[in-house]
């Protein structure tokens, strides 16, 4: 009747057939039907699980010691299962019977963020986390009120609780830390130092106090096995974190790779798949598969044990993760998933390498293949031979050019028809080329005079209906349309110096605004007839390169960024007087925003130093050799941002918002990197430039989710 079962065993398959013809039939189960009717479409299975039911088959592998300290709630889970090339996913609904400490203090607790990864060491690979709202009504849910120490290690308790564990790797020993978050930090110094009257035994290292705890195996008295550490652990305090570690070698590296890198909220595998299962939380259990055999090997029934150290297939996976957050009308929701990503393939490794004849001299440029959604390199080479390379590394044309791109290349639909053609200028000629590396009709237009600084490309009201903008060696702006004409009643006045600066579009209060800078930083406000709407005084001064325009309720509010030959970085309104955000130094200045919060920082490169600043104060600085001064910003998801270190020496490091390289850094380049999802399969490439040309794409180490 359209069933199939199958058994490991005739005696299974006997019971099986005679539950099915005259057993009372599951679905009278009203837990289990209850979550059977919350099962979704469009999913590719279904699981329906009883997790304790489910827990004790775990007794086929481990021994009941290794089981002892694990509690799994008395539910049904109803989870929609979806497959993917990397990942199997699941997430549904649980329904227990009835009360469950665990569950109800889930359910009372809410979930949000855990942070301690930005101090756990990258070999870290196994980690639990609960989330704490109120820490009375926690210890209320579990009886605990009244148990010893409670006020001094857990009352001050706000936010993610956990504890982490690194197994033993080439003679380095296993290491456990515990932490917890809290909204008072002194107070929590406070209580634990209040546990020695006479005082702690303390050491210090790297500026970072060390203290030890007097009282053994408190936490797992007070919180259970999941927070013991042997013997009397130590503590210190990393801004709202307070660290727990097994002896003080565990505190030493932690603050290590919190002063130095290699965190575990750096580590490639570990980002990426957190980034997708969620990084908020009820309660979360998660284990890198792939980097635990050892580890989940303990206490495991011979011959399994051997089978789990002997890596096949369990190598090729990294995390698993269960996680429990309360949801909608009193229900539990569950999201489990388990990552393919073998540790053999290591992240920053080249994914394809393309050689050209000559160096490159512009690009890499990411432009978009209209057809099948991937995207593309554009490159162009000191022969100014033009290029365009494929997903997979493959020259798909070649072409001869007039002279060397200035700028920016840009994407158009010129005929309005879902199709992209290429769009940028040399010094004598504007090209839009298709995506055959044919020119369009009408293209290439000569520039007579020659330009002086890269085109600006406007579309007025977002009806592709282009505007293309070039300052020219007489003082002028040319302006064509997108079929290369020419654009009729434009009246721009010749600047006193030609603009070396890209024009600049702002509408301000329904008007439109041409923000132009002439050769010796006079500023200039033109409408779209290319003639001035009104007046400006402002002067950058000479050699100004501007940085950034923003928009203001009003024109004379508006502000506009630029940085000096001198170092120095400036600031005015365009009805104002400038004000330095920095003043003249060594190196070069830039303004960015950096994590997307609103908030700009300021970059400051010197030939040997990296710094980033925020409000006057210093975040971070960084010792680099033979820095070049090309700054570029990336910017991910959930404000994770990386700026690009271009070395003499030819290599490149993303370093990250705290100063460290991320991992797999250097690679091979000397130009500015570029930063995309270049075969659509979900992750990040790193696209470099090598001196003799070489176009390289490496798997982008340590960050995910798409870019800003």
């Amino acid at each position: 009747d359209g069933l199939w079962i199958l058994a490991n065993t005739p005696e299974a398959m006997d019971g099986a057939l005679l539950q099915l013809g005259s057993g009372t039939p599951i679905t009278a189960d009203p837990h289990f039907a209850a979550a059977m009717r919350t099962l979704g479409d469009g999913s590719d299975a279904h699981l329906l699980l009883h997790t304790r039911r489910a827990h004790r088959l775990l007794h086929t592998w481990w021994t009941p010691v290794a089981l002892e300290h694990t509690h799994v709630p008395d539910a049904w889970a109803a989870l929609d299962l979806r497959t993917r090339p990397d990942a199997l996913l699941m997430s549904g609904l649980l329904f227990p019977p009835g009360p469950d400490t665990l569950l109800e203090a889930i359910a009372h607790q809410g979930n949000g963020m855990h942070t301690a990864a930005r101090v756990l060491p990258a070999e870290v690979t196994t980690m639990q986390v609960q989330h704490i709202s109120d820490a009375d009504r926690w210890l209320a849910d579990h009886g605990r009120e009244g148990a010893p120490h409670a006020d001094v290690l857990f009352r001050w308790v706000q936010g993610a609780i956990g504890s982490a564990t690194a197994p033993a790797v080439a003679g380095t020993p296993a290491r456990r830390w515990t932490f917890f978050n809290t909204a008072d930090p002194d107070q929590a110094e406070d209580e634990l130092h209040g546990l020695c009257p006479e005082g702690c035994d303390t050491l210090n290292y790297r500026g970072q106090r060390l203290v030890r705890l007097p009282i053994a195996d408190a936490h797992a008295a007070l919180l259970g096995e999941a927070f013991a550490l042997d013997g009397h652990p130590w503590w210190t305090i990393f801004g709202d974190l307070v660290l727990f570690g097994e002896g003080p070698t565990a505190l030493v590296r932690a603050i290590d790779v919190w002063n130095d890198g290699r965190s575990l909220a750096e580590h490639a595998r570990t980002t990426a798949w957190n980034e997708r299962i969620g990084t908020e939380a009820g309660r979360l259990l998660w284990v890198d598969v792939g980097r635990s055999l050892d580890l989940l090997a303990e206490g495991m029934r011979a011959p399994h044990a051997e089978t789990m150290r002997g890596g096949t297939p369990w190598s090729a996976f990294g995390g698993a993760t269960v996680r429990i957050d309360p949801g909608p009308r009193g229900h539990l929701q569950v999201v489990a998933g388990l990552q393919y990503a073998p540790v053999q393939r290591p992240a920053g490794t080249i994914r394809w390498r393309t050689p050209l004849e000559s160096p490159v001299i512009s690009g890499p440029h990411v432009v978009r293949n209209h057809v099948n959604g991937t995207r593309e390199v554009f490159v162009q080479d000191e022969r100014h031979r033009a290029h365009l390379i494929g997903a997979t590394g493959k020259v798909l044309w070649s072409r001869q050019l007039d002279g060397p791109i200035l700028g920016d290349v840009h994407q158009v639909d010129r005929f309005r028809n879902g199709k992209l053609q290429l769009l940028f200028n040399t010094a004598a000629q504007v090209h839009l080329i298709d995506r055959n590396g044919k020119d369009v009709g009408g293209f290439p237009v000569d520039l007579k005079p020659a330009a002086t600084a890269p085109m600006a490309v406007f579309d007025y009201d977002d009806n592709r209906d282009h505007r293309l903008v070039v300052p020219v060696s007489d003082g002028g702006l040319l302006n064509f349309g997108i079929d290369g004409l020419p654009v009729k009643g434009w009246e721009a006045a010749r600047m006193t110096t030609p603009a070396t600066d890209t024009p600049i579009h702002v509408r301000i209060l329904n008007k439109d605004y041409l923000v132009v800078v002439d050769g010796d930083g006079r500023v200039s406000l033109l409408e779209r007839r290319g003639v001035v709407r009104e007046p400006c005084s402002l002067v950058l001064g000479a050699g100004a390169l501007v940085q950034q325009l923003v928009p203001g309720g009003s024109i004379g509010a508006t502000r506009l960024i630029w940085s000096l030959p001198d170092g120095s970085l400036m600031e005015a309104p365009l009805q104002g007087t400038a004000t330095a955000l920095h003043g003249a130094a060594n190196g070069q200045c830039w303004w960015a925003d950096l994590d997307g919060d609103g908030q700009p920082e300021v970059v400051r490169m010197t030939h040997d130093s990296l710094m980033v600043q925020r409000d006057g104060r210093t975040v971070w600085s960084r010792a680099i050799n033979g820095l070049r001064p090309l700054f570029r910003p990336y910017g991910f998801a959930r404000g994770a941002w990386a700026v690009a270190a271009v070395r003499d020496d030819g290599t490149i490091s993303l370093v990250n918002d705290r100063g460290h390289d991320l991992e797999g850094m250097p690679v091979t380049g000397v130009r500015a990197p570029a930063i995309s999802d270049i075969d659509a399969d979900g992750e990040l490439e790193l696209i470099t430039i090598a001196a003799d040309g070489t176009v390289e794409a490496h798997r982008l180490p340590s960050v995910s989710g798409e870019q800003r």
